[in-house]
């Protein structure tokens, strides 16, 4: 039998590393479910755009230096990524903040959320034809059965993207372990099992709750965010806890999480990069690409540290485009 490595605290790697994922999440949600607001602005100020980079890092890192038989599937996702953010920021400034003001727009999110369905689904289908033996043309019929949904309901599918937008991050990060750190799954599910329990908590402490302050903009904001508008029948303290925790987890898995079980994904291995390693990539390119990026990221620090409320509306209109460019990487490693 293999013997187990043993950790400097007497414990396996995957078992210190369940401990270490329990004590924060306890430690989360204890400060969040206590300063709901503050850890909001606290979070998003700290960790928006450093996760913004390492997501980008990160899928840099996984394209490849040629598309292949893929190339398809890389036009169809990229193609699909610049057109749909660009149509959302349309509806985002035309309506003043698209998922909660936009009563005259409810078609155009319904056919925005209607298109980012079927892109989905089309991803999931040219991924199948990729796999041998294999018919992912059951891809379609689950598009557009939600795109019925997106039609009856179109806020509360918008809302939807926002809480399970986190738990995109959670699926790469299970993906991941299973190709690098595999004796780390069962400890990882067992994690992923506590986040309904954590959550459920902060519902009997906080459903029924006095709602948050809303007394300025960006308070109101942050609630509406967070679907105090859609869900009157919570209190807005738990849905903005249940919410920035949530996101909390997002960002530790991309900046913490991901670059401990995937050596590609440190940022400062750019050797790493096929893009930037293979005689065919493109170096300089990629590293002028990740010196913006970077950029961006401190131009975001010092945008919330000027006007908080108004770099917080623009970092959440732009993000749409992380938003959906992990769902190409996502499929890719199906």
């Amino acid at each position: 039998m293999q013997e187990i490595r043993k950790t400097g605290f007497g414990l396996a790697p995957a078992q210190l590393f369940a401990l270490g994922f329990l004590a924060c999440a306890v430690a989360a949600a204890g400060l969040i479910g206590a300063f709901p607001l503050g850890a909001s602005i606290l979070t998003i100020f700290l960790f928006a755009g450093v996760h913004n980079f390492f997501e980008f890092r990160y899928f840099v890192a996984r394209m490849p230096v040629r598309w292949g038989r893929s190339r398809l599937f890389y036009t169809v996702g990229i193609g699909g990524v610049v057109a749909l953010a660009g149509v959302y920021l349309a509806i985002y400034f035309g309506s003043g903040n698209w998922l909660w003001m936009a009563e005259n727009w409810e078609t155009a999110v319904a056919g925005w959320n209607t298109a980012f369905v079927l892109w989905v689904g089309l991803l999931f289908y040219l991924r199948g034809r990729q796999k041998p033996r294999s018919d992912w043309s059951w891809a379609f019929a689950a598009a557009f059965l939600t795109a019925a949904f997106v039609w009856l309901a179109p806020q509360y599918f918008s809302l939807a993207l926002v809480y399970l937008h986190p738990f995109v991050a959670m699926w790469f990060l299970e993906r991941q372990i299973r190709r690098t750190k595999r004796e780390w799954l069962k400890a990882y599910h067992f994690c992923l099992l506590t986040i309904p329990v954590f959550v459920f908590i902060l519902y009997l402490l906080f459903a029924h709750a006095p709602e948050l302050a809303d007394n300025t903009g960006l308070f109101r904001r942050i609630t509406q965010h967070a679907g105090s508008g859609i869900l009157t029948f919570w209190s807005s303290r738990f849905l903005v806890a249940t919410h920035v925790f949530l996101e909390t987890i997002h960002y530790a898995v991309w900046i913490l999480l991901i670059p401990l079980v995937d050596r590609r994904a440190v940022p400062w291995r750019l050797r790493e990069i096929p893009l930037v390693a293979n005689p065919q990539g493109f170096p300089r390119l990629v590293l002028g690409m990740l010196a913006v990026s970077f950029f961006l990221m401190a131009a975001l620090w010092a945008g919330f540290s000027v006007d908080y409320a108004t770099t917080r509306d623009v970092y959440f209109a732009f993000a749409i485009a992380h938003v959906l460019a992990e769902f190409p990487f996502l499929v890719k490693m199906l």
